[in-house]
């Protein structure tokens, strides 16, 4: 177990300076060298970790989505929220756990394509699960009506996850804006929620574009 342990914290911490110098300096302007000299380990230490640069960016998208899966694993199980509060929580949460600057910019070159897509599918495929189980929740409380609740969040994960990522598409604020009234609409719609049910939420996206 302690050579388990030990094995976990020098890896974390390789990919918590990594990514430290990813949104400080640039992922093409960080090297191998630049991320042992942070870290204080020899090139054989970080070769027996990571096979290269890359996979430590793809290690690093793999740790802020097991962030978001256990941030709404922990919403979804919360008995002072409705169901649609909890579906708002957990979206408004993916905003707050992303990618950070530099590691978006990255995943934006057309030669990241490829990770980029994992991370919108991984994200989509994980996270599923538990909004369905939300959605279901609010089935049965009266709060929503669909014969696709599984269905019904893979599209509105895939167009929330796209439409509103700035490195995809660059949209003026008011088109933002209308894009947002949009989306809360086809998830009300979608859910068969009563309008307005996702009011809340549209004001706190609103006050982060």
């Amino acid at each position: 177990m302690r050579v388990i342990k030990e094995h976990d914290e020098r890896r974390n911490e390789i990919l918590d300076k990594a990514a430290s110098l990813f949104e400080t300096r640039g992922y093409n302007r960080t090297t191998v060298n630049d991320i042992l000299r942070e870290v204080n380990i020899a090139k054989g230490t970080f070769y027996y970790y990571f096979k290269s640069k890359e996979e430590v960016l793809d290690a690093i998208l793999d740790r802020y989505l097991e962030t978001a899966i256990a941030r709404a694993e922990a919403v979804k199980k919360r008995s002072d929220m409705s169901p649609a509060e909890k579906l708002v929580q957990v979206l408004l949460g993916l905003r707050m756990t992303g990618p950070k600057s530099g590691v978006v910019d990255e995943l934006h070159k057309p030669e990241n394509a490829l990770m980029h897509q994992k991370s919108i599918a991984g994200a989509i495929m994980n996270l599923t699960p538990i909004l369905k189980d939300i959605v279901e929740e609010g089935i049965k409380a009266g709060c929503f009506s669909t014969p696709y609740p599984e269905q019904s969040i893979r599209i509105l994960l895939a167009a929330g996850l796209t439409l509103t990522d700035e490195g995809m598409f660059s949209f003026t604020q008011e088109e933002q804006a209308q894009l947002l009234h949009a989306l809360v609409y086809a998830c009300e719609t979608l859910l068969g929620a009563k309008k307005g049910s996702f009011a809340s939420g549209l004001q706190e996206f609103m006050k982060r574009i």
